[in-house]
């Protein structure tokens, strides 16, 4: 039976998400989006490691882990650990977002997916951009628009839809209310059954500055949110988003549910979280 695990891992500050799809066959597939990973903390790297030695899948010397990897914008607490899992797990797709300049982890990431055979192909997403199917899973960027690079790095971020039968679920990077939602909110389509809640639950990230909430008020109550939180240094997910949350009980966040994994067959959605 075709099933899609999404987990957001524990990472204490920023983004990293593993994705597994299985096919009807039972083949699995894997992609990650973001890692916040530095010289001296490795929880992404640590959590993949560990993951993939309890699944008994070999990370290869030569070849890939990875389907696909996305940084979903260039802020360091999403990219700055992707060169070393590249190097070590391997990605047949590096997938990025145009950013407003070009940080040095960055740069160096373009750098390394030019040259390394631990990348088959790198490229630019838009919404124009057609994603492969990810086992059974079919993949939609929902922003951002072709051409466009906004001078706030947070509303570059990569929008993804996956869909996996009467199911989808939306991944949203730091995606904010006004410069993002305002204008695609309304593409949210009614079976989405899982909303990774924007930019580690900030206000910005769910309110409009004229405290509307957009795609909040897409989201059918039947939906599962989660949030990646960013408690230290900047004390996210706000008390204002946790309030607006409050219909959809309960929320899901690392800080207090660890290792958060959702998972659908198609049909039903199911939550599980641990520390490990």
């Amino acid at each position: 039976m075709s099933c899609l695990r999404v987990t957001l891992i524990d990472v204490g500050w920023g983004d990293s998400l593993l994705l597994e799809s299985e096919d009807d066959q039972g083949n699995a597939y894997y992609g990650l989006i973001d890692s916040n990973d530095t010289s001296t903390l490795r929880s992404s790297h640590i959590f993949l490691k560990r993951f993939f030695e309890k699944k008994k899948v070999t990370v290869p010397a030569a070849g890939h882990t990875f389907e696909w990897v996305l940084l979903t914008h260039a802020h360091a607490d999403h990219g700055q650990g992707l060169k070393k899992i590249l190097r070590d797990f391997g990605t047949a797709r590096f997938w990025y977002s145009q950013p407003a300049n070009q940080p040095a982890f960055f740069a160096d990431l373009l750098r390394y997916s030019r040259r390394s055979a631990r990348v088959g192909q790198y490229d630019l997403v838009d919404t124009n951009k057609i994603l492969p199917v990810f086992g059974a899973v079919s993949m939609q960027a929902l922003w951002p628009l072709p051409g466009t690079v906004l001078p706030n790095e947070n509303n570059n971020s990569v929008v993804l839809l996956l869909t996996l039968g009467k199911v989808s679920f939306i991944l949203t990077g730091d995606a904010e209310a006004d410069g993002v939602w305002t204008q695609i909110a309304g593409q949210i389509p009614p079976n989405t059954r899982f909303f990774k809640v924007p930019h580690h639950g900030s206000d910005n990230g769910t309110f409009t500055s004229l405290r509307t909430t957009p795609w909040l008020n897409s989201l059918t109550r039947s939906a599962t949110v989660a949030i990646s939180s960013h408690v230290q240094p900047f004390n996210h997910p706000d008390s204002t988003v946790i309030a607006a949350l409050s219909a959809y009980n309960p929320t899901y966040r690392t800080d207090q549910h660890y290792h958060v994994t959702v998972e659908t067959d198609g049909d039903n959605v199911k939550v599980t979280y641990s520390h490990v």
